[in-house]
């Protein structure tokens, strides 16, 4: 690029020389100075514009991220596109169209930008179209393509520069609208929504290589719905949540009642063990009794305090030790 402005600018250079030199003369003359115009200067400086003005118009540069079309006023469009660098072609007769390589984005949206406005989207440029239910659906998408640079002189006779309005925004919404009506809202919101997304990126890229396009990802981006249907939705998630509390409840509930069906069942299970044990040691104690009677007398004996001398026992009341075995006793003794 740098050499064609250089070139160019000599040959501006030249051309401005050539006509100075001439009115330089036409004023000597004027004045009445024997002048004339030398037609050797003339040509030189003729020639040397003429080769640099066609020495600058046969270079072209071709910049990174462009590819370059060139057309002949002969035969037409070349097929083989300039890839980036510096190229020579026939002054006068080929120019040369450039075309950018690099990612472009069209964004569907409800609010699109200046580039989808100028391309003739409207404020709302979502795309609403029926499901397979008949329920209305916005979707916002982003598409990113590029222009292959080896078809770049099919799209330059296909599409020039209206590829966008052509090609791209019709393409991406026939192919999301036939895609859309094939599927149930649960499907393009749902879990499905990544599958039915892959589909319509493998359809859209299909159609794009066909007309020199690149896809290169296609995402949507929301799902819209009617305000309607939105409030419906809305209702429909508030009373599942209240249902999933309900159910949340019911089971603290369920477990608070095995809680205490447990608790109680242990209190059940140790009373009886209680009552079965004491009934044991009952059984043992009278089965001791009727072995030996005196055990009662001497457990009686045994809990009284060492300390006790004298006890009175009530009128009537029988004694600890029998007086008369005791006598006996004794008289054996002193004998």
């Amino acid at each position: 690029m740098a050499i064609a402005v250089m070139l160019k600018g000599l040959a501006t250079l030249c051309w401005l020389g050539l006509v100075a030199y001439v009115v330089w003369v036409l004023v000597e003359r004027s004045r009445r100075r024997e002048r004339k115009i030398r037609i050797s200067v003339v040509v030189v400086i003729l020639i040397g514009a003429l080769l640099l003005s066609a020495l600058s118009s046969s270079i072209v540069v071709v910049d990174a991220g462009e590819v370059g079309v060139v057309f002949n006023a002969f035969i037409g469009t070349k097929q083989a596109p300039l890839y980036p660098g510096m190229h020579l072609i026939i002054p006068y007769v080929e120019t040369v169209y450039r075309y950018t390589t690099q990612e472009q984005v069209y964004t569907m949206t409800k609010e699109p930008g200046a580039a989808q406005i100028a391309y003739g989207a409207m404020q709302d440029d979502s795309l609403w179209s029926p499901t397979r239910e008949g329920l209305q659906v916005g979707i916002d998408s982003s598409t990113r393509y590029a222009i292959d640079p080896r078809q770049a002189p099919y799209v330059h006779n296909s599409f020039r520069n209206t590829y966008v309005e052509v090609l791209i925004r019709p393409t991406i919404r026939s192919v999301v609208r036939h895609y859309v009506s094939q599927n149930t809202v649960t499907d393009i919101y749902g879990p499905r929504r990544r599958e039915v997304q892959v589909a319509i990126e493998s359809d859209i890229r299909a159609r794009f290589e066909g007309e020199g396009f690149l896809l290169l990802s296609f995402d949507i981006r929301n799902v819209n719905f009617t305000t309607d249907y939105a409030q419906s939705i809305e209702q429909k998630q508030i009373a599942q949540q209240q249902a999933e509390q309900m159910q949340y409840v019911l089971q603290r509930e369920q477990q608070e009642a095995e809680r205490k069906r447990v608790e109680a069942e242990g209190i059940k299970d140790a009373a009886i063990t209680q009552a079965e044990g004491e009934a044991e040691a009952l059984r043992l104690i009278s089965d001791a009794l009727a072995k030996n009677p005196d055990l009662l007398t001497y457990r009686y004996i045994e809990k009284l305090s060492p300390n006790i001398k004298v006890m009175i026992l009530p009128s009537g009341a029988p004694f600890i030790l029998n007086p008369e075995q005791l006598i006996g006793e004794v008289a054996e003794g002193g004998e």
